[in-house]
């Protein structure tokens, strides 16, 4: 899309939007100023809070793990345009981000909101918002009846631009159901999350409980399921050099390196500080999807400097969604993409492939 926003109009309707979501989300999210995870550390006690599990530490390093990182900054050069234009998935797009995959939206945080009454619609809004800005959005799966078709229906809309998570579940028929469901919207892609085994507060008894839940997958399972899918596969909430291994060996399109919002572990790693290694050991062929405390182009720029292809933003997009619906997504996408292009111009990045390691400078 042609961005005729400048950063300051844009700014000041995503704090418009900013305020309109704290009326609406409170008091299960707060929206604060500076989303770390610190005021909502503690509040995971069940569905209806925005925080992570147990002291929130999974969240919190996420964000603090990027806050480590500086940017090591070269203005002196001639004058241009940073190119921030990438493609994934036979699509191009005008900046590597995506909205990270959040399930349940409405159930778990409140259905008051004057843009959409049911998840479908929050996904439309979010789908089309993205698109509309020149990114793409990522959806979460759910095994509320009536739930993943009305999710993925609104990819349709923009081209396939969009890609369904699905959750491991123990029933096979379940998932396939849910591949199907994704081929017949034309999803560009699908990914799944496998580290959903850690959401036992929602997923319980995946062994032994007649299939009801989700389960871990061999990589001898992850093989067949993507020769099977007849569009590329990435994997989700993959953490370390050896899970990540394993996805290349099972032909996986990517990875999505995640510690899931810090829902799945107590104290997770941040994800920046596994992305390095982890791109070193798959080497240049694999894509790698990061996300995990990103709130900035800033951010997106130190996750594409520590080795990703494309960065995703979680629950910033929520609130923007919930404080101006479509236009939200739309806004916050075009905030993303000017913070990520001032970045570069101010270190000498006139593509996305000048944005390398040695442009950031660790205070840890």
């Amino acid at each position: 899309m042609e961005h005729t926003m400048n950063l300051n109009d844009v700014l000041l309707r995503y704090a418009d939007y900013q305020m309109n979501a704290r009326k609406i989300l409170n008091p299960s999210c707060r929206v604060c100023k500076i989303c770390n995870g610190v005021a909502c550390a503690g509040r995971f006690t069940n569905s209806l809070e925005f925080g992570g599990k147990g002291n929130n530490g999974g969240f919190i390093n996420a964000v603090r793990g990027l806050a480590d990182i500086q940017i090591e900054l070269d203005p002196i050069h001639e004058d241009y345009i940073p190119d921030t234009r990438c493609s994934f998935f036979g699509h191009d797009f005008d900046l590597p981000v995506f909205a990270s995959p959040i399930a349940k939206i409405l159930t778990d945080y409140t259905f008051d909101s004057p843009f959409f009454n049911n998840n479908g619609k929050y996904a439309a809004a979010l789908i089309k918002g993205c698109w509309q800005a020149g990114g793409m959005a990522w959806l979460g799966d759910n095994k509320e009846p009536g739930y993943f078709p009305g999710q993925v229906e609104p990819i349709r809309e923009v081209g396939g631009v969009g890609v369904p998570t699905i959750k491991p579940w123990a029933d096979r028929e379940e998932f396939w159901k849910r591949v199907e469901w994704s081929r017949q919207a034309g999803a560009m892609a699908i990914a799944t999350d496998l580290d959903a085994i850690g959401l036992g507060y929602q997923y319980s008894g995946a062994v032994g409980s007649k299939n009801e839940g989700v389960c871990t997958r061999t990589v001898a399972e992850l093989k067949k399921i993507v020769e099977r899918i007849d569009r590329p596969v990435v994997i989700k909430g993959i953490m370390s050099v050896k899970a990540a291994v394993k996805c290349k060996e099972a032909g996986a399109y990517g990875i999505l390196i995640s510690n899931h919002g810090g829902n799945v572990v107590e104290n997770s790693a941040a994800p920046c500080d596994v992305v390095a290694g982890i791109r070193k050991a798959v080497g240049p062929e694999m894509k790698i999807f990061a996300d995990g405390g990103v709130r900035s182009g800033e951010d997106v720029f130190k996750m594409l400097a520590l080795g990703a292809d494309a960065v995703g933003i979680g629950r910033p997009y929520v609130v923007a969604v919930y404080g101006g619906g479509q236009d939200g997504a739309s806004i916050y996408t075009q905030k993303i993409y000017w913070e990520l292009q001032n970045i570069m111009r101010l270190t000498d990045c006139r593509t996305l492939k000048d944005i390398t390691a040695d442009k950031l400078i660790r205070r840890r």
